[in-house]
């Protein structure tokens, strides 16, 4: 950044005290802060790929269901046969 060049921006008085906080926070001018902010906002699709390829490596983390055959006839049989003992059972409470 050789050259200087002044610009005036309305903003928010709401953003410009979170710029002045994280200035002052920082140990930097305003102008410090916000130069180095709008710089940033230009790299941002160098962070946007790294963050689709973090992405894909969370979608790829073996999350898919995992489905099993149906119950069989006699299975589920035996499912109502418990069923119906544990709600008696309960009653009984």
């Amino acid at each position: 950044m050789s050259e200087i060049s002044t610009l005036t921006i309305k903003i928010p008085l709401e953003l410009k005290e979170k710029v002045r906080a994280a200035a002052l926070a920082g140990e930097c001018s305003l102008s410090a802060e916000v130069c180095q902010r709008l710089a940033d906002s230009f790299a941002v699709p160098a962070a946007g790929q790294k963050k689709a390829q973090r992405q894909a490596e969370i979608d790829s983390q073996e999350t898919t269901e995992v489905v099993e055959a149906p119950l069989s006839q006699k299975e589920l049989r035996k499912l109502r046969q418990l069923l119906k003992i544990n709600v008696k059972s309960g009653k009984k409470k």
